[in-house]
């Protein structure tokens, strides 16, 4: 009976430690997440931000790009994001910028990533990869769809600097 009851312990001890360190996929990515790496072949600064939003039924990615095409110039790119949440995950979604683009989103979970596809056949496509590789970063990826295939035209390794919960 005593050993019934010390495992009783171990287990209520351990196992909801363990259940809240597991957190669904996209909430891991909530937060502000930081790269000083090069953006559309510049130096930059990044900062990308994933938000819960519209009482939890979307998460919002905001993403702001500073270039510097000279060091005394300035170009910024800015985008939002809304997927909607469902079943615990992401899925669909939408994506506008400041060049005047607006795209659906198709998302899908791919083991520590995010893979979302952007654009409607016939016109402009991309697909941005958006990777937990390590506690607290991140690496993003951006593609072009041309007419020879996948192009990349931006990478980044973002570092989480605050949390969102």
């Amino acid at each position: 009976m005593r050993f019934y009851m010390i495992v009783l312990a171990i287990v209520t001890f351990v196992v909801p430690a363990s259940a809240a360190e597991e957190k669904p996929f996209f909430q891991q990515l909530m937060g502000e997440w930081r790269s000083s790496d090069a953006a559309f072949g510049l130096p930059a600064e990044s900062v990308m931000t994933w938000s819960p939003a519209l009482d939890g039924r979307f998460v919002r990615l905001d993403y702001r790009i500073e270039m510097r095409p000279k060091p005394d110039q300035t170009s910024l790119f800015q985008g939002i994001a809304y997927y909607k949440v469902e079943d615990g995950d992401l899925s669909i979604a939408f994506w506008a910028d400041n060049s005047g683009d607006l795209h659906p989103i198709s998302a899908e979970h791919d083991g520590d990533a995010l893979v979302a596809y952007w654009g409607v056949e016939g016109g402009k496509q991309g697909r941005s990869r958006y990777e937990l590789i390590a506690p607290n970063k991140m690496e993003v990826t951006d593609w072009l769809k041309t007419s020879e295939g996948w192009r990349q035209f931006n990478h980044g390794i973002f570092t989480q600097v605050r949390d969102k919960e």
